[in-house]
This record gives structure tokens, C-alpha cells and sequence, in this order.
């Protein structure tokens, strides 16, 4: 075993890392670069390359003439100065053969007689390239969803309103299979329908969000118990909640998470009157939200697929729906910073937990 102190393994260890790292001094001198940091400037053939300890790092960065250099040398500045503590910042780095992106990070740091600077340089090519593929992805399900607002509702509107004007011309001249065949034509295109406007509604939780704020849930519980009251009349829902938080949030999205939540217990409830309770516990830096029914539950073998698009687990005959409820309350926890989940066990009822951030986070 090397007898020598941990601090004196310090750079060794240092110099194997695969990131770019170098220690300057409080005006921006290079006091030390590791392994990574040469052996970068010397692949890539950069000009005016920092990589000599003694040269000045600030300095060759202002005599380049990029946009990146520039960037790099403003926020390098305000670190030496004192004006930051540190300094993040995203930039292309391409090589003949491949395009690189990398992440410079800058933050200051002090001994008992003199201040400092650790500059890193992290290649982020897979992060980034992974981002602009989500990026990408995103753009063409907006393209979807424009096409599937208008391109496709037209025709499905178009059909339901001919089979019933069929039905209502002809309808001496119809016998009874005829008719019931035009009503599961006319509910398959409503159905449709709904499932459009559902994959809308899930498609634009990103892009047609509003911004974050200070949101009662207790006052957006409200609105949504109002909302359904007519529905928890009918079925003579018990529905209880304990005190609910203030986060911040969207309150459209977190009333449709709620809204969708509920429908969802009302629903399952199986032959017995639905019983629903609401509960807010604080753990650490999040809140985790507990909605709770005795409905028919779930199999342990399913509790992921409830929250996938068009993952339903019982028939239209038996339940309603469209199967876009619960991956479009997922998908607003996943914008909200939260996750969702569900502990379930059949004819036991079901718990749909979801955290969101506590808001002085």
C-alpha cells in the first residue's frame, strides 16, 4: 500500500480522470492541468490552446475570436472578480471526424492566504445528442397533434354526422340490426374522438403549459369537487381530505392531475359506493400526495402499465374511458419534477401517490 498522505495522491488521481481540469490562480494564471486537459489540446490542435501551466488562461481566451471564447472569458472574469462563485457553460467543440459538445464548469475556491479558481471541461456529446433526439421527438409529436386537432377529427365528424342522418332519414326503412349497427358505428367514432382529443390534451402538457406559481391544492381540490359534484351525487361518493399544501406548479395541470385522479376512483369502485381520501405528507424536500379508494384494485403485474397511453385494463363494456387518464397525470408529475406511482392489490382498493416539489426547494 503507497505509506504516502491522501493529499499527496490528490493529483495523481486527478490526472487519470477524463475530464478536462486545471487550478488557476486569483488573475487567471494556470497553476496546474491534468492528463485530460493536454491530451485535449494537442487531438483537437486547438489555436491559442491553454494548456501550459504559467500561461494565462483568461487572457488566451480574449484573444480568440469565437463566440465561445468570448462567453467563456466573460464568465471566467466575474468568477476572478469575485462576482460569481461559479460558472456553468455550454459549447460545440467539433473535430473533423465527429461533432462534441462540452460543458465548462468554473467555480472559485480558497486556502487561508489566497483564492482560486478550478476550471473543468466535461464532454457532454452523449447528453446533448440524446437531448436533441427528445428535442426532435417532441417537435414531431407536435406535428401530431396538429394533424391530429384538425386532419383527423374533420373525417370523424364528417362519418358520425352522416350515420345519423342516415338513421334519421331512413329510419321507417331500418330494422332493428340496422340501427343498433349505426349506434356502435356512431360510438366507435365518438370514442375516437375522445381518444384524439385525449392524445392532444397528453401531447401539449410540455409546450401549451403555463408558467410555474404559488398553487393552493386545497383550492384546487375545490374546483375539482365542484366540478364533479354531480357525478359524486349520483353515486353517493364519500370523499375526504386532510390538509393540502400550497407548491408551485401549474394549477390548470395540477386540477386535471386531481380531476383525473378522482374520475379514476369514482370509476373502480367496483359495486360498493366509492370512498375516496386525500392525503399530504412532507418527506425532505417534497410533498407526496396519497389518493385513496376501496375500489377493485389492481394486479401487481399491471400497476405499470395503467400509467402507459392506451394501456387499459378492462373492456369499453365493462368500463369507460379512454386509456390516457393515468400517462397524462404522469406525464404532469414528470413536468412538475415529481414521480407517480401506485400500490395496489385486487378487490383491495388502490393508493395513487405522486410527489411534487415542496416550494422552497
Amino acid at each position: 500500500m503507497d505509506g504516502r498522505e491522501p493529499e499527496a495522491l490528490i493529483p495523481a488521481a486527478v490526472d487519470t480522470l477524463p475530464i478536462n481540469f486545471a487550478i488557476l490562480d486569483d488573475e487567471g494564471t494556470i497553476l496546474y492541468t491534468n492528463r485530460a486537459w493536454r491530451e485535449f489540446g494537442e487531438a483537437n490542435d486547438i489555436e491559442l490552446r491553454p494548456d501550459t501551466v504559467g500561461t494565462n488562461y483568461l487572457s488566451i481566451t480574449r484573444q480568440a475570436e469565437t463566440e465561445t471564447a468570448q462567453a467563456a472569458a466573460a464568465g471566467l472574469s466575474e468568477i476572478l472578480t469575485g462576482e460569481r462563485e461559479l460558472f456553468e457553460f455550454e459549447y460545440p467543440c467539433h473535430s473533423p471526424d465527429k461533432q462534441r459538445w462540452f460543458l465548462m464548469r468554473a467555480a472559485s475556491f480558497a486556502t487561508s492566504d489566497q483564492r482560486y479558481v478550478a476550471v473543468a471541461h466535461f464532454d457532454i456529446t452523449d447528453r446533448y445528442t440524446y437531448q436533441r433526439q427528445l428535442e426532435e421527438s417532441n417537435e414531431r409529436l407536435q406535428q401530431f397533434a396538429h394533424v391530429a386537432s384538425h386532419d383527423l377529427q374533420e373525417p370523424l365528424r364528417m362519418v358520425t354526422s352522416y350515420l345519423q342522418l342516415l338513421e334519421r332519414r331512413y329510419s321507417d326503412d331500418l330494422d332493428e340490426d340496422a340501427k343498433e349497427f349505426i349506434e356502435f358505428a356512431v360510438d366507435g367514432a365518438e370514442r375516437m374522438k375522445a381518444m384524439i382529443q385525449g392524445l392532444l390534451t397528453y401531447s401539449r402538457v410540455e409546450t401549451e403549459g403555463q408558467s410555474f406559481d404559488s398553487v393552493d391544492l386545497e383550492a384546487v381540490l375545490d374546483d375539482v369537487l365542484r366540478d364533479l359534484g354531480i357525478r359524486i351525487d349520483e353515486t353517493g361518493a364519500e370523499i375526504t381530505a386532510e390538509s393540502l399544501p400550497t407548491v408551485r406548479g401549474d394549477a390548470s395541470q395540477l386540477r386535471q392531475l386531481f380531476q383525473n385522479l378522482l374520475e379514476n376512483a369514482l370509476q373502480y369502485s367496483g359495486e360498493q359506493k366509492p370512498r375516496v381520501s386525500i392525503s399530504a405528507v412532507r418527506d425532505g424536500n417534497e410533498w407526496i400526495i396519497s389518493v385513496t379508494d376501496e375500489g377493485i384494485g389492481i394486479d401487481q403485474e399491471d400497476v405499470d402499465r395503467v400509467f402507459e397511453v392506451f394501456q387499459r385494463l378492462h373492456s369499453h363494456e365493462e368500463y369507460e374511458g379512454t386509456g390516457i387518464g393515468l400517462a397524462l397525470c404522469r406525464r404532469i408529475v414528470k413536468r412538475h419534477g415529481g414521480e407517480i406511482w401506485v400500490d395496489s392489490e385486487p378487490e383491495e382498493g388502490s393508493t395513487f401517490s405522486f410527489t411534487l416539489p415542496a416550494p422552497d426547494t
